[in-house]
């Protein structure tokens, strides 16, 4: 019998009695569905969760995650990266992912979800649909309202859902704040920072490129930090990006918008992966927040650095495709590391302005302490001294 037959059964086996049970905090007193969800639960959801085994929690939490990550931040990760991480085969994982978007709640993370063909109270997918399609204008041209209630009637009103059953006002209620979220967080610095290593048009004296490896933080698309380096020591180039990052970080002096907490950090991992796996259990043990995702499929290289700036940082060229393949050429622009570093710079620092330009995000002054801790962790573990930056 799968996991998810033997919670559906447990779940109709033992309905819990709405009269013998308090409020969240002695439902969630330890604020974990909360705080996965990133809204206050329903009292249905309230109600599952405290009747819910502790094994079966655990299996839930990072689900709930790893469909948040799925749909609030599309090409992050492929399906069968969120397939493995949900702990599921990646044909469920689909099915998983609908349920979650349909109706985004503890019932839709797999060990609740409901089969197709169930009957069940999900909001119809046409209506869930149409509210996601209305939900961002209508956040938008209540930018300046303070109230949720007041935003929550304006998108009833709309003359798209006229005639339309909605569901209920609460529900309305958290897609309205959910949207306010993403709305925040689109642009400002921090909130999912990530490390990624790529190949760029300068070449060393052998004629393969040199490889950047840098903090690329995927909200607002700025290159935190950057250094260059080898895949065979991966840790140590992204301990230097890290410690350029921080350094940067003071420079700027307030002049960012910085996220109010740090979701989470991954690691686009080189060669050193069991170097790396040390490292993420250490973080782990450690008092410092942001899950620590690490990525180490085929294909990696450049994810992120695709996702903040297409095909190139600046004018220079990023080649995702010939990172780690030991690809050479004759001739070319072939410069020594501090003259590539030089030359780097400048098409970080234009592509970096570009950015900022287009932004118009409010945060912050300050990245969060969360957000430094986790850096100062990066920059701290270089497996041995380097003269490269």
């Amino acid at each position: 019998m799968s996991v998810d037959d033997e919670v559906g059964r447990g779940e109709r086996s033992r309905e819990p009695r709405t009269d013998l049970f308090g409020d969240g905090a002695s439902l969630d007193p330890n604020g974990d569905l909360t705080s996965a969800l990133g809204r206050k639960p329903h009292d249905q959801e309230l109600r599952v969760w405290a009747t819910m085994p502790l094994d079966r929690r655990q299996k839930a939490l990072p689900r709930i995650a790893t469909l948040r990550r799925w749909t609030e931040a599309p090409g992050e990760m492929t399906a069968a990266e969120a397939a493995q991480e949900a702990g599921v085969a990646v044909s469920r994982f689909y099915e998983l992912a609908a349920a979650w978007k349909a109706s985004p709640g503890l019932d839709s993370v797999g060990a609740l979800a409901k089969r197709p063909g169930r009957k069940g109270t999900k909001l119809e997918a046409d209506v869930h649909s149409l509210l996601q399609k209305i939900l961002p204008g209508v956040v938008e041209a209540q930018r300046d309202e303070k109230k949720v209630s007041v935003v929550v009637t304006a998108l009833m009103a709309h003359e798209a859902l006229q005639g339309v059953k909605l569901p209920h006002v609460n529900t309305l209620r958290a897609m309205v704040q959910r949207e306010r979220r993403r709305r925040k967080g689109e642009e400002q610095v921090g909130t999912r920072p990530a490390f990624d290593a790529v190949a760029c048009d300068h070449l060393k004296d052998d004629g393969t490129p040199h490889l950047i490896f840098a903090v690329v933080d995927r909200t607002s698309r700025l290159v935190l930090g950057y250094s260059l380096g080898d895949l065979a020591d991966s840790r140590a180039a992204y301990a230097r990006a890290a410690r350029d990052a921080l350094e940067r970080i003071q420079r700027a002096d307030g002049s960012l918008p910085w996220s109010d907490l740090t979701e989470r950090v991954d690691v686009i991992v080189g060669e050193d992966g069991a170097s790396w796996r040390r490292m993420q259990a250490e973080y782990q043990a450690a008092p410092i927040g942001p899950l620590f995702g690490l990525v180490e499929t085929d294909g990696r290289y450049g994810r992120y650095f695709r996702l903040v700036a297409g095909k190139a940082l600046g004018n220079m060229r990023i080649w995702p495709s010939r990172t780690g393949t030991g690809f050479a050429v004759e001739g070319g622009n072939r410069l020594s590391d501090a003259e590539a570093m030089a030359a780097i710079e400048i098409e970080i620092a234009r592509h970096n302005e570009h950015v900022m330009a287009q932004s118009t995000a409010d945060g912050a002054a300050r990245p969060a302490p969360q957000t430094v801790r986790m850096l100062d962790f990066i920059a701290a573990r270089e497996a041995r001294p380097s003269q490269t930056r």
